[in-house]
């Protein structure tokens, strides 16, 4: 038997697990998701929502698409026109918003904008921004967007807080958390880029992160050496002693 046809009979053999529900098919950049959902199968969670701060892609790279799939609902943000357009067509069930979360003063910030395929650096922080051209990738484009407080959009689409977190805003994600309501708004699992990437493409912890989730009352439930899922301390105490 060939090579070839060896490499073909195991990744056969791997997709049966898939369709007899022992494997996932993940939609994350490192299988975030997978950890996600079978964390709240696990614990039998029920009537789960989301929120997706940054959402992008409405498939590639998704840390909500796979709850999507399992008929779960959620609000996703996107100030990315074209990506909105395509979340529109891809999620029709889901809620999507074109415009960026502000620090509760600013009603309308300018977004930076990069190329297609450098879409996922796109950002309200000008700071990030110089900080990507300067590392070769040009800003093609920069707009006005609408701002929402965090607050005020968690009030106007969710009756409870969302059982999943899910942010990438490339820089802009401790200034959010910070203004975030955690005495009303307590995610069960909030999923987070911790990392601060190099010019030479290494990266380190942003230890301030894990210091301000800690300050929140959740622990580090995974880590994926670029993402970090936090789960919230007192209910995952609940689901235990349930």
């Amino acid at each position: 038997m060939s090579v070839k046809i060896k490499r073909i009979l195991r990744k056969l053999k791997s997709f049966g697990s898939v369709m007899t529900g022992i494997g996932h098919v993940t939609f994350s950049q490192f299988g975030e998701d997978i950890i996600i959902i079978r964390m709240l199968e696990r614990f039998g969670v029920q009537n789960i929502t989301y929120l997706d701060i940054g959402a992008n892609d409405p498939i590639m790279g998704s840390n909500t698409y796979g709850l999507y799939l399992r008929g779960y609902r959620g609000v996703l943000v996107e100030p990315n026109k074209a990506l909105y357009n395509k979340i529109l067509k891809v999620r029709p069930e889901d809620k999507c918003l074109n415009l960026g979360i502000s620090n509760g003063n600013q009603t309308e910030a300018d977004y930076y904008m990069f190329s297609e395929a450098n879409c996922g650096m796109n950002t309200f922080s000008k700071e990030e921004a110089l900080s990507y051209e300067k590392d070769g990738m040009k800003i093609e484009q920069v707009v006005k967007m609408p701002l929402k407080d965090i607050n005020e959009l968690l009030a106007e689409h969710f009756k409870t807080a969302p059982t999943v977190l899910s942010m990438d805003v490339e820089g802009l994600d401790e200034m959010i958390l910070n203004k975030w309501d955690f005495s009303k708004w307590q995610p069960l699992l909030i999923c987070l880029e911790s990392v601060v990437f190099k010019a030479n493409g290494d990266f380190v912890k942003r230890d301030s992160m894990l210091k301000l989730m800690a300050s929140k009352g959740y622990y580090v439930y995974a880590d994926t050496h670029i993402n970090t899922i936090f789960c919230h301390q007192l209910q995952y105490n609940k689901l235990v002693n349930r």
